[in-house]
């Protein structure tokens, strides 16, 4: 302690300042408190979820709830991007799931080719794919690659959405099912682009028999970004390969871990080679840790293009 001072008028003022310093020191000491805990308290805060209607199986869609949720922080971002590809997707993919009466597969997949077709030459659409479930022939998906909020609405105020929708109203066995995704490779919509002749309206070309597997992951939470860098270094190598012609990497809008994995064949030995390459082998070990369950995948035919140069990625 502080001897104390012979001044009187001193030791007063010593006391009044060292009370003062006190009370301001207690008074900040406070206020920031406050803000800490309201910082938290708001940092903390979780939101709702939402579910989904759309779980593929390993021979044929079926339905179930999927648990989908939004994201549980507010600063937390949306589809995870990355530099390897280019930079971020710009574009929305919606899978349409199409369950058919038997017997009307023939009828449902002529009125699809005619609305892909047209739909290609859509200024908001890059590519407007139909594949053919190979388990189950009632089964098609349409794959619409959207290049911007406003297309998937002008879409189906065209004729030949409408021409489409009543013609196949009647063939349906159950209603149809849709579920987004965000590209993440091909990064930029010249990736997902139709060859400028078939979006001009020219021929799509003589029929290939492509095969388009869709390989659905889900990966445990936190391991989305490890993923992602794993699976765009897979792809741009894959899409070298020979018998490959294309090789999409998606990401589920509603929940963000899962993805699903494109890849069209160009011949049934195709599929073993990929298999056998270094670069499969590398995401495969680098993934195996991250799956929360195991990966399924759904085998379809091409139906629109059917040429094989209109599924490559030439703009890529």
């Amino acid at each position: 302690p502080l001897p104390p001072s012979s001044n009187p008028m001193l030791s007063r003022h010593s006391c009044l300042y060292f009370v003062l310093s006190l009370t301001q020191a207690v008074a900040f000491a406070v206020h920031t408190t406050g803000v800490l805990s309201s910082s938290l308290s708001q940092s903390t805060s979780l939101r709702p979820f939402t579910s989904s209607i759309v779980s593929p199986s390993s021979s044929q869609l079926q339905l179930r709830p999927w648990g989908l949720r939004t994201p549980t922080h507010r600063n937390r971002p949306g589809p995870l991007m990355t530099s390897l590809s280019g930079g971020g997707g710009d574009c929305t993919a919606v899978f349409v799931y199409v369950s058919c009466k038997p017997g009307t597969e023939d009828a449902f997949k002529a009125a699809s080719f005619e609305n892909a077709k047209n739909s290609v030459q859509e200024e908001g659409i890059a590519r407007f794919d139909c594949v053919q479930n190979l388990d189950d022939p009632t089964k098609f998906v349409l794959v619409e690659v959207y290049k911007n909020a406003d297309a998937p609405a002008k879409h189906k105020e065209t004729p030949h959405y409408a021409v489409w929708r009543d013609t196949v109203a009647d063939m349906m066995a159950e209603p149809r099912q849709a579920v987004k995704y965000s590209n993440l490779f091909p990064a930029t919509s010249a990736g997902w682009d139709v060859p400028a002749a078939l979006a001009k309206g020219g021929p799509d070309g003589s029929k290939a028999d492509l095969l388009a597997v869709h390989v659905f992951v889900h990966v445990k939470e936190g391991t989305e970004a490890a993923f992602v860098e794993a699976s765009l270094n897979n792809a741009m190598n894959s899409v070298k390969e020979a018998g490959i012609a294309r090789f999409d990497v998606l990401q589920n809008q509603a929940e963000p871990r899962k993805f699903m994995l494109l890849e069209v064949y160009r011949n049934p030995d195709a599929p073993a080679e990929h298999k056998k390459t270094a670069h499969y082998n590398t995401w495969r070990e680098s993934v195996q840790d991250m799956m929360a369950e195991d990966r399924s995948a759904l085998k379809y035919s091409n139906c629109f293009p059917a040429a094989d140069e209109n599924w490559q990625m030439a703009n890529l």
